[in-house]
């Protein structure tokens, strides 16, 4: 039985894909094309890239040209890709729509292209702190971030929006938008003593994902169902079963021989220590207005005495007269306003926190040069490298270095074990493929069934080459309505995995150990 494919799309963002009916008429008939990818930019890397989709639809009625339509595809409906082989219907992309581009002009192949992008393209947009994160797992911190970023809801039916028609009315069913997104979050192998306190104002999204993700060396992507996913780092090592075999049959791959060998590993850490209770953690230069009957809010970045950031274990109860005061006039020579303004911790996190200041008189206050926030700091100390370097290999094939910068780690032990790691599993030169190109029409099983972080097994005779890969990104191009569908998987060594484990590997089996 032929494959065939279906695009949908939840137009009442009620969660429920619409596969039928949309936009007029049966919107999986009007697909043209489409092309997608998920998963990591290179291999080895810890967090994926933003998955993308576009779809190209025949558009001769104007349905899918957004300002002619009476159901237009808007920015930020979930929009899914999906499949059926006879036997099974398989999901394959998930995602956000980002922007649709209408083909002008009534004549020609008069077609839309849907562009969508999986919820983690978002995460580059905004900035997060979060409050002091001491002795977590990197899940316990990513789940935490995920919390604290304002994405688009998935379901926002029957749910209440301020000012929103159609949603702002309150009655007996409404109820407040869900999660963000839906994540499935293993376990950290790790325990980081401090997380957070190196991101000062804030920092993107992703970044501070990636910064513990990498420090664990466990992966991040968004599945193909949508849903947030973190592996530890053991994840990969206990999988050994390969889930598909292609023998020489490939449409293609990329085969090399000693592309990626490692002969030194250097990481760099950031050892940290508790100052006194009572330092100051931020103070007011200069003399600042406050306006008769007005409210100000304020971000107040943590430093130390010498102007590099810090942490906050916590922070002290701001005190009038004490800790500061108002005047009438900037250099203080006027009126005591103190008792008429009042400064409250409104939002205290590991690197800054908000304040909001009141001025409850009915004249212009100053708030005066030497206000300052105390607290217990967390110092950083000067950046430490560990290295470890494989002279054999530094000889014989070359100096070829990886350097891992981990802010998130303080630890000299877990930094070794880490450069340690690295080393083993690419210090010995071997043939390696990259990416391996397939069809559906050969291998449909594979094509379809077959994705992240699953574990493969490749042969090819010309090469000599036979070993197990974990795919890592996949790509897909479907064309001619559907007879035509190409995959590209770009992969990630198997054999590198190969590590020894306490109660799930025999002794001699595997010589190096995991951590």
């Amino acid at each position: 039985m032929p494959i065939t494919y279906g695009v949908g799309v939840d137009g009442n963002d009620d969660g429920v894909i619409e596969w039928g009916d949309y936009a007029g008429g049966d919107f999986s008939r009007a697909v043209i094309g489409l092309e997608w990818q998920l998963g990591q930019a290179q291999p080895y890397d810890s967090v994926a890239a933003p998955n993308r989709a576009t779809i190209t639809l025949r558009n001769e009625s104007r349905r899918f040209s957004p300002e002619d339509s009476a159901y237009p595809l808007q920015p930020g409906k979930t929009v899914q890709i999906k499949s059926h082989d006879g036997l099974t219907e398989r999901v394959h992309f998930t995602g956000l729509i980002s922007h649709v581009e209408p083909l002008p002009g009534d004549q020609g192949t008069r077609t839309a292209v849907i562009h969508a992008q999986s919820v983690d393209a978002q995460l580059r947009q905004h900035h997060v702190r979060l409050p002091p994160q001491i002795n977590q797992r990197a899940d316990q911190v990513i789940r935490a971030v995920l919390d604290r970023v304002p994405l688009r809801r998935r379901v926002l039916h029957g749910r209440w929006i301020l000012e929103r028609a159609g949603h702002s009315e309150l009655g007996p069913n409404t109820r407040l938008p869900d999660v963000t997104v839906d994540r499935m979050l293993q376990n950290g192998k790790s325990v980081f003593t401090y997380v957070g306190d190196t991101w000062r104002e804030g920092i993107p999204v992703l970044v501070a994902i990636a910064q513990i993700t990498e420090a664990e060396r466990g992966r991040f992507f968004i599945s193909r169902e949508g849903t947030a996913v973190f592996y530890n780092r053991h994840h990969l090592l206990l999988d050994s079963t390969a889930q598909a075999t292609l023998t020489d049959d490939m449409t293609g791959l990329d085969y090399a021989y000693g592309a990626e060998v490692v002969s030194r590993v250097q990481v760099n850490l950031t050892p940290r220590s508790i100052g006194p209770a009572g330092t100051t953690l931020w103070r007011l230069e200069s003399a600042q207005p406050l306006p008769a009957a007005s409210v100000r809010r304020l971000t107040v970045r943590f430093r130390d005495a010498d102007r590099q950031p810090v942490g906050a274990l916590n922070v002290a109860y701001i005190r009038p007269h004490i800790d500061y005061q108002a005047n009438s006039q900037p250099n203080g020579s006027g009126v005591n306003l103190t008792a008429q303004v009042t400064i409250t911790l409104v939002e205290v996190d590991f690197s800054a926190a908000v304040l909001v200041l009141m001025n409850t008189s009915r004249r212009d206050a100053f708030l005066l040069a030497g206000f300052e926030v105390r607290g217990t700091p967390v110092l950083q100390g000067d950046p430490l490298s560990v290295e470890q370097i494989n002279l054999l290999s530094q000889v014989f094939y070359g100096s070829n270095t990886v350097l891992l910068d981990l802010p998130a780690l303080d630890s000299l032990e877990q930094a070794d074990q880490i450069a340690r790691f690295e080393l083993a599993r690419r210090d010995t030169p071997r043939g390696l493929v990259q990416r391996v190109m397939l069809d559906a029409k050969h291998h449909p099983q594979a094509a379809l069934a077959r994705t992240l972080f699953e574990r493969i097994t490749l042969a090819e005779s010309q090469t000599g080459h036979s070993a197990d890969y974990f795919i890592v990104a996949e790509a897909h191009t479907v064309e001619q309505g559907g007879e035509r569908h190409r995959v590209t998987w770009l992969l990630e060594s198997a054999s590198a995995h190969n590590f020894w484990l306490l109660g799930v590997h025999l002794l001699d089996e595997s010589t190096i150990l995991a951590y």
